[in-house]
């Protein structure tokens, strides 16, 4: 089976299951499937849910607390396509948006990551614009959606499974500097889209109850707070993941440093030289010796 499709599902109401039929009906009608429909599976989060779907699709219900991450590498333990497209459940897929990934991946069968456009996204549409096929880079927003990616299943060989420490928020950006740590290119194809409704079910269960009351405990840098990041006490889930994040792979201001210099270099875009330096511990050991560092570091252990 060529193609596996894992959905990511929390059905509280009917709406929302509308909303995974739609998304259902739109991938078995966008292309031909020539070569043979995908494997499709739906994870259901709500494990409350009876809705039914189209019989085609296999839906699992995991006895556990939901992951972004978790409940996608449930999905890859339990498909077997060669391909693995990871979706939510709020897209619509468009006219060959499949057949426009294959197009690029026969003239290029180095690439392995793949994610397709949705032009309501500004820095998307720019892209689009130049009239290119397809565009590499690693910048969330513009050369990539965690709403709907695909990747070659044989990239896991190399970076391993997803991590499970990035639970919703994050995730994506976790994906994107992965795949850059590994010097693997990160594909927009610019032919292929879908359209994003744009976190439907979020918006129903709301984010207010998250928000931020005790900014001692969780504070921001000086330097944060100028670049107007106060958006991270809106939600303490959106809060820990950034420090997560940054835990894993270094601050903003080190991430940077070494985009900077990888634009000014590109022929160093190689995994030898991106392991180095995106590791977190060669830039401390940089910023010490340099004194270029995060002007208004935050220390922040997560209990």
């Amino acid at each position: 089976m060529k193609l596996s499709i894992i959905i990511l599902s929390y059905a509280i109401d009917e709406e929302v299951h509308q909303m995974n039929c739609r998304a259902i009906e739109s991938l078995f009608a966008s292309e031909e499937w020539s070569d043979g429909e995908p494997e499709v599976l739906l994870i259901e989060s709500n494990r409350e849910a009876k809705y039914t779907y189209d019989s085609r699709v296999r839906v699992l219900v995991p006895d556990e607390k939901f992951g972004f991450h978790r409940f996608f590498n449930i999905g890859l333990e339990q498909t077997s396509g060669e391909f693995v497209a990871f979706c939510n459940n709020d897209i619509v897929f468009q006219p060959g948006w499949w057949s426009a990934i294959m197009e690029v991946k026969k003239k290029h069968p180095r690439f392995m990551c793949f994610s397709p456009v949705d032009s309501s996204y500004p820095m998307m549409a720019e892209e689009i614009a130049t009239g290119k096929k397809y565009t590499i880079g690693w910048e969330n927003k513009r050369h990539f959606a965690a709403w709907c990616f695909v990747w070659e299943r044989k990239v896991f060989k190399t970076i391993g499974l997803f991590d499970e420490t990035f639970d919703f928020y994050s995730a994506d950006d976790d994906e994107l500097q992965t795949m850059h740590y590994y010097a693997i290119p990160n594909v927009l194809v610019t032919g292929s889209e879908v359209k994003h409704l744009s976190q439907v079910v979020t918006k129903k269960v709301g984010i207010n109850k998250y928000a931020v009351t005790d900014k001692e405990k969780y504070p921001l840098s000086d330097y944060e707070i100028k670049r107007g990041w106060t958006w991270l006490w809106s939600d303490v889930r959106f809060y820990l993941a950034h420090r997560r994040f940054e835990n894993k792979w270094g601050n903003e201001w080190m991430r940077k440093r070494v985009v900077n210099f990888l634009l000014r270099h590109s022929w160093l875009n190689i995994r030898p030289v991106t392991k180095f330096l995106y590791n977190r511990r060669v830039n401390l050991f940089w910023a010490k010796i340099t004194g270029i560092s995060d002007p208004n570091p935050v220390c922040f252990s997560e209990k």
